[in-house]
């Protein structure tokens, strides 16, 4: 009995290990080849807790298995087939595999470490640290034009080039990328952040407070530059109006929900554009951007419908000889469906909406509530910027890290927000005491945590 309890109380100490190690690692700049596999800091930290966050799954430790795993799991499976079956597996084999791990590690990895309250917000305060780091960076990029960070670590190592040069300035300012491969995926990266913030680390601050560290997630957004960052932002900022100011209805979400899809289905119907269209030229800094959206929205679509099954994989898609230039989709969820099939986006686009309404219902209290509330506006906030960008390397990663960052909600009970309002009580100067444990004698301590964290 000892020995067990031993080996949890270790196995607690060691998720915020790994989870800071993620964290920071999608970060990192820089690559590297190991027999002629492309490695960078995020790749080699999935490497290592992979099979350790899979067996934890597998032995109970991240609670019940749960229908979204299996969604995952198909997912990239499914993928994974789509690619042999257009390429070759002999052909891809690294890529194939190499997908596979960056699908399923990041999401096991959250799975399997993510347990409790206290956990989650453990990632939630490395994701805001290292938003504090990367925003003097940002500043002076877009400022002067130059990347330090990228500069410094190539010095030393392979980075990804600097893509800045390519667009011009934007409301004055270059386009900062800092560590990412490109400006909107950095944009991206950090957008989830905002209302995980307020809601997580701002839980019992003044408005004050959490307007500060809210502005400090907001301003690395706005160096990006990118109008996928922004609407990411915008909306988490509207649902978190909508929460405050309507929390005299009992429904107050169905009733977004249900105004949302009347307002969709009217403006299909009245407008001569489709929804999409309307979408994509008002909510983008660039009118000839919105415009080029269209057109590639409409030439991938009819590819998709021509192969529908296993999509196309990573050849090329069909647009007329003025696109040819042209080589990227700018919509996660139709790059999804191009390459894979709609089998494919299914599973996906399944997952995270049984994920996004089985965690809504969950019946939560007190700062596991508000947690879980910043955690589905950020979620909501990521899907729906994707239909602007495409997501790939680190920012895909973290996409499949936060599907698995919530799933433990829903093992989480009711009383696990009375354990959450007395750690952040306690940490905001308040000793006041509210839990239903009785205070553990001091040899008791540390079991006393491990049992109520599980």
């Amino acid at each position: 009995m000892t020995t067990l309890l031993a080996a949890k109380a270790k196995a607690e100490v060691t998720k915020p290990l790994v989870l800071g190690l993620l964290i920071f690692s999608f970060a990192m700049p820089f690559f590297f080849f190991l027999g002629g596999l492309k490695l960078n800091g995020y790749r080699t930290v999935l490497l290592i807790f992979m099979f350790p966050a899979v067996l934890g799954w597998l032995s109970g430790r991240a609670g019940k298995i749960r229908g979204i795993d299996f969604l995952v799991i198909g997912f990239a499976f499914w993928a994974a087939l789509s690619l042999a079956v257009n390429h070759g597996f002999g052909n891809l084999w690294e890529f194939i595999g190499m997908f596979m791990i960056e699908t399923l590690a990041p999401y096991f990895i959250a799975r399997t470490y993510i347990r409790s309250l206290g956990a989650f917000r453990y990632f939630v305060k490395c994701f805001f640290v290292l938003m504090l780091i990367l925003l003097p960076f940002a500043m002076f990029e877009a400022s002067t034009g130059k990347a330090p960070l990228l500069d410094i670590f190539g010095k030393v190592l392979n980075v990804y080039p600097w893509q800045g040069w390519k667009f011009p300035p934007r409301l004055g300012f270059m386009r900062a990328q800092t560590t990412m491969p490109h400006p909107i995926l950095f944009g991206v990266f950090c957008a989830p952040a905002f209302a995980l913030t307020w809601y997580v680390l701002g839980w019992g601050k003044s408005l004050y407070s959490k307007a500060g560290l809210t502005s400090i997630v907001a301003g690395v957004v706005f160096f990006s530059l990118s109008s996928g960052a922004f609407l990411n932002v915008i909306i988490q900022v509207m649902l978190m109006a909508w929460n405050r100011f309507f929390q005299f209805l009992k429904s107050k979400w169905k009733v977004l929900i249900i105004g949302f899809s009347v307002l969709f289905f009217l403006g299909e119907v009245a407008s001569s554009r489709t929804m999409f269209q309307i979408f994509a030229t008002h909510f983008t800094l660039s009118p000839g951007t919105a415009w080029m959206r269209i057109h590639i929205f409409n030439n991938v679509s009819d590819d998709i419908l021509r192969n529908p099954i296993f999509g196309i994989g990573l050849s090329e898609w069909t647009r007329p000889a003025w696109m040819w230039t042209l080589s990227s989709v700018d919509n996660f969820w139709l790059v999804i469906a191009l390459r894979h099939g709609l089998p494919g986006l299914f599973l996906l686009v399944g997952a995270v909406a049984i994920l996004f309404f089985r965690v809504g219902g969950k019946q939560l209290s007190g700062a596991t509530a508000d947690a879980r509330l910043g955690y589905l506006i950020s979620l909501f906030g990521l899907i729906m910027s994707a239909v602007t960008v495409h997501l790939w390397d680190a920012t895909f990663c973290f996409l499949m890290f936060f599907l698995g960052a919530g799933v433990w909600f829903l093992d989480a009970d009711d009383g696990s927000g009375q354990d959450g309002d007395q750690a952040q009580a306690e940490e905001g100067g308040r000793k006041m005491r509210y839990t239903r444990f009785p205070k553990a004698l001091p040899g008791e301590l540390s079991i006393g945590r491990v049992a109520r964290t599980r």
